[in-house]
């Protein structure tokens, strides 16, 4: 019980988590497969995909923002949009 706190401290202590919701998107439009993708790795522990606007969404505000819009990038998207 106690590494599984410590676990959950580290994990949120190491990334940037600002998103309710995220997508992967620039001027070129909205890439719903790098999305998808991202949500798996950064939408947190209660992400989901897709959400109502084909984002990855999380109730609990639990997106690591920084390491979504990597992961974008990744998959040759200029960015990724995140919202409350």
């Amino acid at each position: 019980m106690r590494s599984a706190i410590i676990l959950v401290i580290s994990a949120l202590s190491t990334g940037t988590l600002a998103g309710y919701n995220c997508k992967c998107q620039d001027d070129r439009g909205q890439f719903n497969a790098a999305t998808e993708a991202c949500c798996k790795l950064w939408g947190g522990l209660i992400g989901y995909y897709p959400g109502p606007n084909n984002q990855c969404a999380n109730a609990l505000n639990g997106i690591d923002s920084g390491n979504f819009v990597k992961c974008c990038q990744s998959f040759g998207v200029g960015t990724a949009y995140c919202w409350k």
